[in-house]
């Protein structure tokens, strides 16, 4: 039986498979150098969702590959990472300059979250996808609602810092969800989150200058 496809169907397909070529092409590229081949099955997701984000393909695609690589090797579970983007850069052959761009282009893209730890080195966490970062918002949800329920009932004052460091209390030395050394950046990602959830509540909005500490 002919089965017969659209000129666009024709294109996509075209489009998904020249994907799939140029992303095992950056497995190879990348095997050849001394990876953590731990990182290879994430950093070509990072890059297969760049490509279908951004509809177009890079001129050089290794770099991105590369960059992916620095991505994913830098998630906060992976401090301390001390190592300078000059010395990353070397093992590569890559400018730092093109590093700094392909990684802006793919965090922005992708909506990653970028922290810098106390020796201004940074990690990125993937909002949508982080399974810590999505049981610390699990997690701030919950305190939230309460929080507000004890308001609404008890009338007991809001304080979004101290609920905060509660929430990350507990994230980091309760539950592991986060490494404790990285403390103040968790406290500065959860601090807006709780201030999104409790836009939630109209009371909140209306009654926070005049009743919330």
């Amino acid at each position: 039986m002919l089965e017969l496809y659209t000129p666009q169907y024709e294109e996509i397909n075209t489009r998904e498979r020249i994907t799939i070529d140029l992303i095992k092409d950056g497995q190879e590229f990348l095997q050849q150098f001394d990876i953590n081949t731990d990182y290879l099955l994430d950093t070509i997701s990072v890059v297969y969702k760049y490509l279908r984000n951004n509809g177009k393909i890079p001129h050089n695609l290794y770099k991105f590959f590369v960059a992916a690589y620095y991505i994913i090797s830098r998630h906060p579970f992976a401090f301390p990472v001390h190592e300078t983007k000059k010395i990353f850069c070397e093992k590569f052959g890559l400018p730092t300059s093109s590093l700094d761009y392909c990684v802006e282009r793919i965090t922005e893209s992708l909506e990653y979250i970028k922290i810098l730890d106390d020796m201004n080195f940074p990690y990125f966490i993937d909002p949508k996808r982080d399974i810590s970062l999505k049981f610390i918002k699990n997690l701030i949800k919950s305190k939230v609602d309460k929080a507000m329920m004890s308001f609404l009932v008890w009338h007991q004052p809001i304080n979004s810092q101290i609920l905060t460091e509660e929430l990350v209390n507990e994230a980091i030395f309760k539950q592991k969800a986060f490494p404790e050394e990285l403390f103040r950046q968790l406290f500065e990602i959860a601090f807006e989150y709780v201030e999104e959830e409790f836009l939630d509540y109209r009371e909140y909005v209306r009654l926070q200058k005049k009743v919330f500490i």
